[in-house]
């Protein structure tokens, strides 16, 4: 029997804008518009981050709590070469979104964008499709991408998650 409470109304909201912005991300992605998509999957992580620590706070200090909760402890993500830390992959987001501001000319690439879908997807899966850890209970988005995503088992660029054990 599941044990998580049904999300509120705020966390569905959120979790609902997720599947959106993945959307937008994968059109950018079959484009080869790698900004854009690793724009819109960093929006997507910030409205999965909100979905866990509510509204309040920059995207910076989001990440700070993600990287402090033991709540996300276990994920990591491989990419061939070796284990690497889901903060890390977070800041490279955030500092990949902050790069269309005008001071901040960094491009992103696909590596980068594949880091960040799957770090996502690895949200996405841990707080509210996982019957055995997730959040809450929560509704299917009118968007269904994410959660399409997330069921078809997609790898990006060749990266996997899971957790130290694996």
């Amino acid at each position: 029997m599941d044990a998580a409470k049904p999300a509120t109304p705020k966390q569905q909201a959120y979790a609902d804008r997720a599947s959106y912005y993945v959307g937008r991300a994968l059109l950018c992605y079959r484009h080869e518009l790698w900004p854009e998509a690793a724009n819109h999957f960093c929006s997507a992580l910030e409205s999965l981050l909100r979905v866990r620590f509510g509204r309040e706070g920059k995207l910076a200090e989001l990440i700070k709590k993600f990287d402090d909760d033991p709540f996300f402890n276990s994920p990591i993500i491989h990419d061939g070469a070796g284990q690497h830390c889901t903060t890390c992959y977070a800041e490279r987001s955030r500092i990949l979104r902050n790069s269309v501001h005008p001071d901040c000319w960094i491009e992103a690439t696909k590596p980068d964008v594949d880091r960040s879908g799957m770090l996502v997807l690895l949200l996405y899966h841990a707080l509210i499709a996982c019957r055995e850890q997730r959040i809450g209970i929560f509704q299917d988005s009118p968007d269904p991408t994410l959660k399409a995503l997330e069921a078809s088992g997609l790898v990006f660029g060749g990266l996997q998650a899971g957790s130290p054990s694996v």
